[in-house]
Parts: C-alpha cells; sequence; structure tokens
C-alpha cells in the first residue's frame, strides 16, 4: 500500500511541475522544460516589405528571430523560420497548429515534421503547409514548431506565430503579393531554345519561351546584359555549323531587338559543335545539342525605381521591417 501511495505522489508531483513548466528530476524520470518563443497581445506586430520580385510578411519573435513568410514571384508562399541563434538540433522538428489560448479544448492539427537546417532559415516550409499556417492564422490559431534543443535532448524549444492583429496585416499582404511578377530571375537567368536539324528560325515554341525573357527584361532595370551563344549538332562540316549556330544567334537577337530590347546589352557569339551538352551519337543528345542559350546578367547593387517598390496603404496595420531590406536589394 505504502508503494502505490509513493507512485501517486510522484505521478501527483511530476504533473504539478509540469503545469508549472519547471524539471522535477526522480530516479529514472525526467520531465522536459519548453522554452517557448511566442508574441503575446501586448507585443506582436506583423511588419510587411517588399516589391515587384518578393513580399516579406513577418513576425518577430521575441528573444527569438523572425517568422516570415515568403512569397517571391512566379511562386507560391513559403514560411520560413530565422532565428538570431538557432537553439534547436539538426533533425526533424514537429510542425501543428494548436488552438488559441481560449479554446484549450480543441485538438491540435499534426503537419508532419520538417528539418531544422544548421544554415540560413532554420525551417523552411513547403508551400502547402505555408498556406495552411496563413489559412489557421485567419482562423485565430496558432502556427506551432517545436523540437528538442541542440544542447540537451532533455530540453524542448517551441516557437508559435500569434493571430493577434492577423487579419488586418493579411490585406496588406495580399496587395504586396498582387503586384508581384509573374516570374523570376531564377526562372529565366538561364533559358534555351532548339532547332531542328538544318533549321535556323524561331518557330512557335522557341517564341513562347523568348517572350518570357523579354517580359522579364523589361520590368528589371538591372538587368546589365544578355548573352546569347549558339550551338549545333556534331553533324556536318565545322565550318558549316559555326555560320549556322551563328544564324540562330542573328534569330533570337532579331526577336529580342524588334521587342524594343536594347541593342547595347546584346552580346552575341557562337560555337558550332564545340560544346556539346549531351551525346550526339543519339538522337535525343543531338536535339539537345542544337540550342540557343539566353543568360541574362543582372546588377543587383542597382537601386529599384520607387515604382517597383511596394508602398504599405496609409491606414496598413502592418509595418515596414526596421532595416531590413528585400533580397532583391542586397
Amino acid at each position: 500500500m505504502n508503494a502505490v501511495n509513493s507512485q501517486w505522489s510522484r505521478a501527483v508531483t511530476i504533473i504539478i511541475a509540469m503545469v508549472m513548466g519547471v524539471v522535477v528530476w526522480w530516479p529514472s524520470v525526467v520531465v522536459a522544460q519548453t522554452m517557448n518563443f511566442a508574441g503575446g497581445p501586448e507585443n506582436t506586430q506583423w511588419m510587411l516589405s517588399g516589391n515587384v520580385f518578393e513580399c516579406r510578411f513577418q513576425q518577430h519573435l521575441p528573444g527569438y528571430g523572425e517568422a516570415v513568410f515568403y512569397h517571391q514571384a512566379g511562386q507560391d508562399v513559403t514560411f520560413q523560420l530565422e532565428p538570431e541563434r538557432n537553439l534547436m538540433a539538426a533533425s526533424n522538428a514537429s510542425i501543428t497548429i494548436t488552438p488559441p489560448p481560449w479554446k484549450p479544448a480543441e485538438r491540435s492539427e499534426r503537419l508532419g515534421t520538417s528539418r531544422v537546417n544548421k544554415d540560413g532559415p532554420a525551417i523552411v516550409l513547403d508551400s502547402e503547409r505555408s498556406n495552411q499556417f496563413l489559412h489557421a492564422l485567419r482562423e485565430g490559431r496558432m502556427p506551432t514548431i517545436s523540437h528538442q534543443a541542440y544542447y540537451d535532448p532533455s530540453r524542448y524549444v517551441q516557437i508559435q506565430v500569434s493571430a493577434v492583429e492577423f487579419e488586418g496585416a493579411f490585406r496588406d499582404y495580399l496587395l504586396c503579393a498582387n503586384q508581384l511578377l509573374t516570374m523570376n530571375l531564377g526562372q529565366v537567368a538561364r533559358s534555351k531554345v532548339f532547332f531542328k536539324s538544318s533549321e535556323e528560325q524561331l518557330d512557335k515554341a522557341d517564341i513562347q519561351e523568348l517572350e518570357k525573357v523579354v517580359y522579364y527584361i523589361k520590368n528589371d532595370p538591372r538587368v546589365t546584359g544578355v548573352y546569347l551563344d549558339g550551338h549545333t549538332d556534331n553533324i556536318g562540316r565545322r565550318y558549316d555549323n559555326r555560320q549556322i549556330s551563328k544564324r540562330r544567334v542573328e534569330a533570337v537577337e532579331r526577336y529580342f531587338l524588334q521587342q524594343g530590347i536594347d541593342s547595347e546589352i546584346i552580346t552575341t557569339r557562337f560555337h558550332g559543335g564545340r560544346y556539346p551538352v549531351a551525346d550526339n551519337k543519339t538522337v535525343k543528345g543531338r536535339n539537345a545539342n542544337r540550342r540557343v542559350t539566353v543568360r541574362l546578367e543582372v546588377d543587383k547593387d542597382i537601386p529599384l525605381p520607387d515604382a517597383l517598390v511596394f508602398k504599405l496603404p496609409e491606414d496598413s496595420q502592418a509595418v515596414p521591417p526596421l532595416n531590413y531590406p528585400t533580397s532583391a536589394q542586397r
């Protein structure tokens, strides 16, 4: 009987300790202490910055860092956790959506796990779970990330994104997202158009690909160079192949000039069959080698015109981050 009472006493003590958030040591029994980072009603603030290339919608987590919804042009939004100092172990963290404090009876929604990175953002979620985070915040629920500390596996770190003042700030984020370009630099910086054997003129598929490049060049004043390189397969004489690659490059250049691209930023080169990217012994390889590549050079030190920078509405519930330039300006 005394043994039973002792076990009950120990269990009650552990439960009380868990509620109080402390660590209790018994022989072979450890209740982990959780270090929680979250904004409260008095200090939660949503910040928003952006331009036509990206939007950063973020919340400062006191003592930890930033919870960021990052939306790049041409892509869906992703959630990123950017700590000032990462306290979590480099393994899989738990991703959940927890009910608000005033609804403790509701169940948490589990969204699986995500790898904790040693460098850069500690957590980067896929667009599906990032949108689930946004949806949860609109419902007043809290996106939550929890994981053991790197310095002690018996201690845990928990990060929660507060839904305080979210709805008004979210409307401002949508304004920023709606002014993004339809594509980003990474999607067009290295483009290719392909040619059939002995073909030198652009077809419909080539034009569609080059239209994307033209669109980006016209919308990014930091593009300082457009490099066009013509290539062939190894069928035929070397001299003839060089001339064919030259005419293919000139066809692409002519299209850019017709679309109003400044000739001063265009550089053309032609190489014949000197630089294959695939095996010329196969049909598939030769098809890949008959190409013109388009490479854009961008000087990110060039400041963006005010017209391309997102401006918060006067009645915005979000504020601009302090001294935090967007990556397009870094």
